[in-house]
């Protein structure tokens, strides 16, 4: 019988290296509990790639369920997994399809409980041979219900930081500005039904936005010709630098689709801070085969009357690629 051996060596440690040893262990906890929370958390707009998970609680029940994306032969399609259920997400038969893959265009998935039930609906933005798709789906008696379909390429929520009744919104860039149509849900049918509104061309900073997406369309030749009524006063540097970047790329920009939502009222209940998410598709003007996908990120605050045009003006904006 072999016998080994083994030497321990005894290490002792000074004060300070406990102290720096306690720190760095109590930093590391904290980054991965600030990494977990954001991988679980529900976001305001995700752009989806081939295949992506969304971590939310899509039934209600306080556990977190998954929405899982994926494509099929360029195909999207989208299943939710809650406990151990997997629930299909059906596109309703006036628009049967969830969208096709593309990859300057990708999915894109928003939640917002516009029920006010503390469970998220799930709104869905695609396109289908460059056709907007939009899908709005329900939890509703143990599964997934289409509750709106259409086709118009931007998406939007009016009242949802106040006590007001919330709106769902689907618009559409016009010839002269942006066209936006007003959804309310009807607990009693469960289901969204349009309602009219005659909105002034200032609603949730549309007239503001209009002029900035037809001012990026016009990059880079028409870069002096910046609409000075839109952006707010003392808009920094570097917001106004996200104007003279995209203009530097030399780019052809083409919008492609936009998501909205109030972000804070005063207590009043009035709408005081707005966010769009607007994102373009962008054509190398020195070779057509480069493109690339821009996001920005646009936050409205009101300045002057609000009966006046542009009473939301551009307070901040930044730019993701």
């Amino acid at each position: 019988m072999e016998v080994i051996y083994m030497k321990f060596r005894v290490i002792f440690l000074k004060k300070k290296h406990i102290y720096y040893a306690v720190l760095s262990t109590i930093i590391l906890i904290l980054l991965i509990v600030l990494i977990l929370s954001k991988k679980t958390a529900p976001t305001f707009n995700t752009l989806v790639a081939n295949n992506k998970l969304v971590q939310a609680d899509l039934n209600g029940d306080g556990k977190k369920d998954i929405l899982y994306i994926k494509t099929e032969k360029d195909k999207y399609y989208m299943e939710v997994n809650t406990g151990d259920k997997s629930l299909y997400l059906e596109p309703d038969k006036k628009l049967p399809t969830s969208g096709t893959y593309d990859e300057f265009n990708p999915l894109k998935v928003t939640l917002m409980d516009i029920t006010r039930d503390k469970t998220p609906e799930i709104f869905i933005q695609a396109s289908q041979k460059e056709t907007p798709v939009q899908h709005v789906f329900l939890w509703n008696n143990g599964g997934f219900k289409d509750i709106f379909c259409g086709s118009n390429n931007i998406i939007g929520f009016a009242d949802v930081s106040n006590n007001k009744t919330p709106k769902f919104l689907s618009g559409k860039l016009a010839a002269n500005k942006i066209e936006i149509a007003t959804y309310m849900y009807m607990h009693d049918k469960k289901n969204l039904e349009n309602v009219v509104f005659n909105y002034k061309d200032n609603f949730m900073g549309r007239d503001s936005i209009f002029s900035l997406i037809k001012y990026i369309e016009s990059l880079p030749g028409n870069e002096g010709n910046k609409p000075s009524n839109i952006f707010y006063p003392g808009l920094s540097g570097q917001d106004i630098a996200v104007i003279g970047k995209l203009s530097g790329e030399n780019n052809t920009y083409i919008f492609q689709n936009g998501t909205f939502k109030d972000n804070r009222s005063d207590k009043n209940g009035e709408i005081s801070e707005i966010i769009w998410t607007l994102n373009f598709k962008a054509v190398s003007n020195m070779a057509k085969d480069k493109i690339k996908n821009y996001t920005i990120n646009v936050t409205l605050k009101p300045d002057g009357k609000a009966e006046d045009n542009n009473f939301y003006k551009i307070s901040s904006m930044n730019l993701e690629q």
